[in-house]
């Protein structure tokens, strides 16, 4: 049995884990009621991902595992798919451990279990929650920081939680604490570019792509791999690289980063999940091009094994491009069928609407009168049901509301379906604050006339900026409270606040709506109290109707340089002073005034210095010569009237042809027009006739030809 367990132990630290099975089944064999062979043989099962057999060896055993039967059963759970049972199993584990029960296990199990719970909310998609549990593990368990694995899983899981500045954080640490060994950190530099990604900072996201990229070849080939097995390892960064490249515009080299992982997908070191996502990227790449391409690609992209591997995120993605590849590809029914699949699997996404709104606002979707009926009310239905994360397909029926033909009169602005768009915009609560939307709903209401309701609509969002004292409260820093001068500490949140404030009272000012910004400046001035702009602003505001509120705000202003010279201007000649015309229009008035013997008031002030210098001449442009025109050679010079139509040059001489048209006019058809029109009946058309009569002579007047006329001698 020693020699036994000793054989284990080397076979596990080889993780030879199909030798290391054989083994402890001959354990077991030799002694049945030895738990280290029924504990060997279930990790060796779970290493295999043979979880059926593991579930089966752990439910005949219970009683030989006691209470560490708890993580190798939500490990084969976990492995079968089944993660709402593996995560009710840990949960209800570590809150008996917590509550002071033995059933948690020791502090290695406990940890296990919590790595475990943080792993499975991941693969539901529940990021914010894998995020939390992460921090947990590192919080509780000192020696997972320590962890390679651990950490590159918890940067994982705060990128897909959106929680970029974390990941670097974490990223940024790992790497200070192990300088010795950063050639074998390529997964968590991989990581880290994604953060970079999602922080949207491309640039430097390509940089450490290419960081993970010779980090890699490094490790692997200091592990004596072949070139193949390094491309295959590195096969998830050039995909994540082709990606950025895709983002950045650069498309070929974003398609050959795609290709160049698909054409060594049959490799067994690629991950099918990898070679799925570079062909979904690729059909995305393409749009409506290499149509059955596309279609091939996707189909073997998406099968059920990878399905079964794919975050949701990814699965929902793919099934999205799907829809649009097959309606690309003229197949409705199909489409259809794909997208009831896609709403099945995804009831709580809002790409699923979006498509089908988006397919049912195309022509020729619906009946021809009003073909965004039915999408409107497709997306109005499915956002109040689904208030939290309605955001997207409000924005989405805002548009088609602002774009929705409406029958009218010649000449008349359809109203109604911007006053509905800016309804629809106004009613996102998520995004009721945003400066984008706050400044588009304004400019919908002014340009359908109505500055009252657009006011309305300003005040009101200022009013919700004003309650919440949190956001408008002044931010000092510690160089300001020193006597310093870097200004305020202003976040994300106070900045789109601001912006809001400045632009209404732009607004405002431009309608003449003067105590409307006095309050926007006062609330600037409460954020930041040494804004000078905003204190000139309010000044200027106050002024019309509080001249007491605009001298207090005065004296607050900052002396001007030079205010001390003022009493050398003139203001009675600044007044008379005229303003500068040009030179026609100047010598113009003089010849009338000399003309008319009339002085003009303020030709005293008007007349020039006779110390200034000359008045500067128009410079005389020089003439348009042809292109093989040489100076040097002149020889004749070009006709100066070549730029003119031949019947408007001073050298035409009229034909006997348009001296007889001349005396008799004819119209599109040939008919004579009579002379005795009525006067009123010709004032009332004449715009029409002259608007069309281009048209009229160049159909009547090509067709009708006079047999022996020259050859292109037509007027036109």
């Amino acid at each position: 049995m020693a020699e036994l367990c000793a054989l284990l132990e080397a076979q596990f630290a080889e993780r030879a884990f199909g030798e290391a099975l054989a083994t402890a089944e001959a354990l077991i064999e030799t002694e049945p009621s030895s738990a280290v062979g029924l504990r060997c043989q279930c990790a060796c099962l779970v290493q295999l991902a043979r979880a059926d057999e593991a579930l089966t060896l752990l439910d005949g055993h219970a009683d030989a595992f006691g209470t560490s039967i708890v993580l190798p059963r939500g490990f084969s759970l976990y492995q079968k798919g089944e993660l709402r049972d593996a995560l009710q199993l840990l949960e209800s584990a570590l809150a008996l451990a917590s509550s002071g029960s033995d059933e948690g296990g020791g502090s290695d199990e406990r940890a296990g279990m919590l790595h475990l719970v943080a792993q499975v909310h991941y693969k539901m998609g529940a990021y914010a929650e894998a995020a939390k549990a992460y921090r947990r593990v590192l919080a509780e368990d000192p020696s997972a920081a320590e962890d390679e694995e651990v950490c590159t899983n918890a940067t994982a899981a705060y990128v897909m939680a959106g929680l970029p500045a974390d990941a670097l954080r974490l990223v940024q640490t790992q790497q200070q604490t192990r300088t010795s060994t950063k050639q074998h950190m390529y997964e968590l530099v991989y990581n880290s570019a994604c953060a970079h990604i999602v922080a949207g900072d491309l640039a430097q996201a390509e940089e450490r792509l290419e960081e993970a990229l010779s980090l890699s070849s490094q490790a692997l080939q200091a592990d004596e791999a072949d070139d193949e097995e390094v491309a295959a390892e590195q096969a998830p960064i050039r995909v994540q690289k082709a990606f950025v490249a895709h983002s950045l515009g650069r498309e070929a080299d974003a398609q050959e980063g795609y290709l160049s992982v698909l054409r060594m997908k049959g490799h067994e070191a690629v991950d099918s999940t990898v070679a799925a996502v570079a062909a979904n990227n690729l059909v995305a790449l393409r749009g409506d091009r290499d149509l059955f391409d596309s279609a091939k690609r996707c189909k073997a992209a998406l099968t059920d094994a990878v399905a079964a591997k794919l975050l949701p995120s990814q699965k929902l993605c793919f099934l999205a491009n799907q829809v649009i590849l097959t309606w690309h590809m003229g197949k409705p029914t199909l489409c259809r069928e794909q997208l009831n699949a896609l709403n099945n699997a995804f009831p709580e996404s809002e790409v699923p609407v979006l498509l089908r709104a988006a397919l049912l606002f195309r022509p020729k979707a619906t009946s021809k009168e009003q073909p965004s009926v039915e999408a409107e009310e497709c997306l109005a239905v499915w956002a109040c049901k689904h208030p939290k994360i309605a955001a997207r397909p409000l924005l989405a029926l805002a548009q088609m509301q602002a774009h929705a033909p409406l029958p009218t009169a010649k000449g008349h602005v359809p109203i109604d379906p911007l006053r509905k768009a800016a309804r629809t915009l106004a009613a996102i609560d998520q995004l009721r604050l945003s400066p984008r939307l706050v400044a588009t709903v304004a400019a919908l209401l002014e340009r359908l006339g109505d500055v009252t309701a657009a006011a309305d609509f300003l005040n009101e969002t200022l009013d919700k900026l004003g309650r919440n004292k949190s956001i408008l409260r002044p931010f000092v820093n510690s160089a300001d409270a020193e006597g310093g001068s870097e200004g305020l500490q202003e976040g994300p949140l106070l900045r789109k606040h601001i912006l809001i404030l400045r632009g209404a009272s732009t607004f405002f000012e431009r309608h003449g709506l003067w105590h409307m910004v006095a309050q926007a400046q006062q609330q600037l001035l409460v954020a930041d109290p040494r804004d000078i702009s905003a204190r000139a602003r309010m000044v200027v505001a106050a002024s019309h109707f509080d001249p007491n509120l605009a001298a207090e705000h005065d004296e607050l202003l900052p002396e001007v340089v030079g205010a001390g010279e003022e009493e050398d201007v003139d203001v009675e000649a600044l007044e008379n002073l005229q303003l500068s015309v040009s030179n026609r229009h100047s010598s113009a008035v003089a010849a009338s005034g000399k003309a008319t013997g009339k002085r003009w008031v303020g030709d005293d002030v008007a007349t020039p210095d006779p110390g200034m210098g000359p008045n500067k001449r128009r410079k005389k442009r020089k003439p348009r010569l042809p292109k093989d025109f040489d100076p040097a050679k002149p020889g004749l010079m070009p006709d100066a009237e070549r730029w003119l139509p031949t019947k408007e040059r001073s050298t035409y001489r009229k034909t006997k042809r348009d001296k007889k048209n001349a005396a008799q006019m004819r119209g599109p058809q040939g008919a004579t027009v009579s002379a005795a029109l009525d006067i009123s009946t010709a004032k009332s058309t004449a715009t029409a006739a002259a608007g069309s009569s281009a048209t009229q002579l160049g159909e009547g007047g090509r067709n009708k030809k006079k047999k022996g006329g020259k050859k292109g001698a037509a007027a036109w």
